[in-house]
């Protein structure tokens, strides 16, 4: 059964999050659609600077990097996000996609084997980036936005023989 949200009028625009940012891709679809940007949730230094100066130049806390192992409460604060006083609306990101797209598999094959690990051609299996959608998936249950967005390449459709799309589908569904 498909839940339907409710249509609600605001006056201030609606709250968006970006985990897995990067330098601010979808930041920037949703920011030129009305949506204010909250935050944008990056490891690499270089890339959360840049998403920093891209949204939120006035104000340092977003230029550094964060991690989304940390709990979402804790991170938002960190950067000035009052929850108590603006619910996050939208939760949009995209995990990783280095361990299910083809294209990087003999990279990972190759790190794998330099760093005496798994050396057969199934290493990319093992790259621990591909459960960080579970990240993405405690953000949603903690934060419970009204809307998500999460993308990835057509690969994590068959990851090693799992459909991980259909994976991520059932746990929001347990969810509610």
């Amino acid at each position: 059964m498909v839940k339907r949200v409710a249509t609600t009028r605001r006056r201030a625009p609606y709250q968006a999050l970006d985990l897995f940012a990067g330098c601010g891709g979808l930041s920037l679809g949703f920011q030129t659609a009305g949506f204010q940007i909250c935050g944008g949730i990056e490891i690499d230094p270089i890339a959360a600077a840049t998403h920093g100066k891209n949204f939120h130049a006035s104000d340092s806390r977003h230029a550094n990097a964060h991690d989304v192992h940390r709990e979402p409460h804790e991170l938002l604060t960190s950067i000035g996000h009052d929850l108590a006083e603006r619910e996050i609306d939208i939760l949009i990101g995209g995990p990783p996609c280095q361990a299910f797209a083809r294209i990087g598999r003999a990279k990972l094959r190759s790190e794998s084997g330099r760093r005496k690990q798994h050396e057969d051609d199934r290493a990319w299996l093992q790259d621990p980036r591909v459960d960080l959608y579970a990240r993405y998936l405690h953000y949603v249950d903690t934060l419970k936005p009204k809307a998500l967005l999460m993308e990835n390449v057509p690969d994590v459709l068959n990851h090693g023989g799992v459909n991980l799309a259909e994976r991520i589908c059932d746990e929001l569904d347990d969810h509610g």
